[in-house]
């Protein structure tokens, strides 16, 4: 099963630093990187779906272990029916976790959409589960750990 995700708002508090140069700094939660390797164990995988396309976004994939990345995915919902016809999955069988009105769209057409507890009211009315945590602070972890506890049912895993 695939857990695909946004990043800022989700793995990231949202807020971007840019020095002089232009380059940007974000925080990343230890939490959500362990998420990575726990879920990976119980047999989930994971999927960038970004609205930004930087070298943050390589930068990040990379230091989570994230190979599949759709970074300027400015219309979340368009990308998600892509991803469903090239994967052959349908769109009421993902989980889809984002945090912004750009995300409202997906959040409402996955099978299970979670937002973070800080995302915007859209993406959190659209949602099916709210996190504890804030963006940034382990929702991804969160969200994994609620699926191997039963918390949380895997759309994918409510046909088997």
């Amino acid at each position: 099963m695939i857990i695909y995700t946004d990043i800022d708002g989700v793995l990231t508090d949202g807020r971007v630093t840019i020095d002089v140069h232009g380059n940007e700094a974000k925080n990343i939660c230890y939490r959500d990187l362990d998420a990575i390797g726990v879920g990976r164990r119980r047999g989930y995988d994971f999927v960038f779906v970004t609205g930004e396309d930087t070298e943050m976004v390589s930068a990040i994939a990379k230091r989570f272990g994230v190979s599949k990345v759709y970074p300027g995915a400015k219309d979340k919902l368009a990308t998600m029916q892509r991803i469903a016809n090239e994967s052959g999955v349908k769109i009421s069988e993902m989980l889809y976790i984002g945090d912004s009105d750009r995300d409202t769209p997906a959040l409402e057409a996955v099978g299970l959409g979670i937002a973070p507890r800080d995302a915007t009211e859209s993406a959190r009315n659209a949602a099916n589960h709210i996190s504890r945590v804030k963006g940034g602070y382990g929702v991804l972890l969160e969200v994994v750990d609620k699926l191997i506890n039963g918390n949380l049912k895997h759309p994918a895993e409510r046909n088997l």
